[in-house]
């Protein structure tokens, strides 16, 4: 009976449609955002590197969340995709009006702006 029971959740939990996040975009803001992110000079510059060590793990922008009404930026990682999990190496937000791009410090709840964030070797900005 459990059985009976267990397998058309199951069915339901494998048809619902996710928007699956990818780094393509599905709309010429989100595909603006997605190549501002990727040609950063930090990401050129580990890809470069990763290119010669393991090219499968290059990184690359996904989407992680879209404007809203309350947050009006693009919340994006910057991922390498390994064994099927993607692990990020970096949180951006960047402004859906302007297209301004800030390094996602949330461990200290803060948005830094990404001149100030380049600035700093490894994108380390403060010491605790």
């Amino acid at each position: 009976m459990k059985l009976i029971t267990l397998l058309p959740i199951l069915l339901c939990l494998f048809t619902v449609a996710a928007k699956a996040q990818d780094n393509n975009g599905s709309n010429p803001q989100e595909k603006k955002v997605l190549k501002l992110i990727n040609a950063l000079p930090e990401i050129i510059a580990s890809n470069k590197l990763r290119m010669k060590k393991d090219p499968q793990r290059l990184l690359k922008a996904y989407i992680e969340f879209t404007p809203t009404a309350k947050d009006k930026y693009y919340q994006v990682s910057v991922c390498d995709d390994f064994a099927d999990r993607l692990f990020a190496y970096y949180r951006f937000k960047v402004n859906a009006a302007t297209y301004a791009i800030f390094y996602d410090d949330f461990e200290n709840g803060k948005l830094v702006p990404l001149k100030v964030w380049q600035k700093h070797a490894y994108g380390i900005y403060s010491k605790r």
